[in-house]
């Protein structure tokens, strides 16, 4: 954390307006080289990867082209029959084997994804295609294996690359459920080190010194990222439990009317309207808040059952009765759920 304190104090903003401008300049007008033998290696790459292109099946080319297109437009299942075809003409196709990951990642076919990550690695192993293996086990749960591929990844790098910033936050992320605060300090840091102005890494600091129990480092850490990025709703969450432990529970429940005016699915903030509204005596807030999060939802069988119980607490048996039904369309032996619909439901025919 105190890396973190440290960048936010005032940076040499003139070494990072001058690596902007020679950056720039490289790119605009092209390398200028001081250095013989590495203009000679950096030809040689170039080359390489031009044969590379000129010995791809130019049909696969042209699927891979096509997929892309579509894949960028949210049509997966369509792109997913491109690269089908691509993987017959070359089933070793990196390019081919990476794009198929993501789409099938993107229709929630998680397990056909790692297939086709476990294939790209044979073909090409290195950080890039470790590093996407590692995310694919970390969206999936499966944190030691992630960790695992994440510090194979790291091993083998030999620059920097894109993917770096997500893969130390990613570690962080992982010791914060494992319960290392240490560990996963390190690594955001080390994310931080690359990207200062990411407000969700922010975000992920904040819930970090929350854990810690360190109050005024996770409000500083949330207003940081509001500050970045006021539509981060996670951000807005953050404070409204740091502005509630303060016992400041009128801004506790602006900052929770601010992450749902960004985002009526965010669960955490529906949870704590739900909470608050009972402790509060603001049952209708909390309801809306309920309602508002259950419509936009397919199925929270949790959240409708904290839903029944405010109805009830509201005296609105009528429409507990119908969120009960709902319920029991889910998941008709629910016991609890059954008992609790005889006990009111005379109560609902008598009014």
């Amino acid at each position: 954390m105190q890396m973190l304190e440290n960048q936010f104090v005032q940076k040499s903003s003139e070494n990072t307006e001058v690596n902007t401008s020679v950056e720039n300049f490289q790119e605009s007008s092209g390398r200028v080289y001081f250095d013989s033998v590495q203009a000679l290696a950096d030809f040689e790459s170039e080359t390489t990867n031009n044969k590379t292109q000129m010995n791809t099946d130019p049909r696969v080319s042209k699927y891979l082209q096509n997929a892309d297109v579509l894949s960028k437009h949210g049509e997966y299942n369509l792109a997913l029959n491109l690269l089908r075809q691509a993987c017959n003409i070359d089933s070793k196709n990196s390019a081919t084997l990476s794009m198929l990951s993501r789409c099938l990642e993107k229709i929630g076919k998680h397990d056909e994804a790692l297939v086709a990550l476990n294939a790209w690695n044979k073909v090409d192993y290195g950080f890039e295609s470790l590093a996407w293996l590692a995310h694919a086990l970390y969206r999936m749960g499966r944190d030691e294996q992630a960790l695992e591929k994440y510090f194979e990844a790291l091993s083998v790098l030999t620059e920097e690359d894109d993917q770096l910033f997500e893969v130390y936050k990613n570690m962080g992320n992982i010791y914060v459920r494992q319960g290392d605060f240490d560990g996963a300090e390190e690594y955001y840091n080390k994310a931080y080190t690359i990207n200062t102005t990411s407000d969700v890494l922010l975000v992920n600091f904040g819930t970090l010194e929350v854990q810690r129990g360190d109050f005024d480092k996770s409000l500083y850490c949330f207003r940081k990222a509001v500050e970045i990025n006021p539509q981060n709703d996670k951000a807005w969450v953050g404070l409204a439990m740091v502005h509630h432990q303060f016992g400041d529970s009128e801004l506790a429940w602006a900052n929770i009317d601010a992450a749902l005016d960004i985002n009526k699915k965010n669960r955490t903030a529906v949870h704590l309207a739900a909470n608050w509204g009972l402790r509060d005596r603001q049952l209708q807030k909390a309801i809306e808040a309920l309602e508002e999060y259950l419509a936009q939802v397919e199925q929270d069988e949790d959240m409708s059952l904290v839903l029944i119980n405010l109805f009830c607490t509201a005296s609105q048996m009528d429409q507990a009765l119908l969120e009960i039904e709902r319920v029991l369309l889910w998941n008709p032996d629910h016991r609890e759920v059954r008992d609790l619909k005889k006990k009111i439901t005379p109560s609902v025919k008598a009014a």
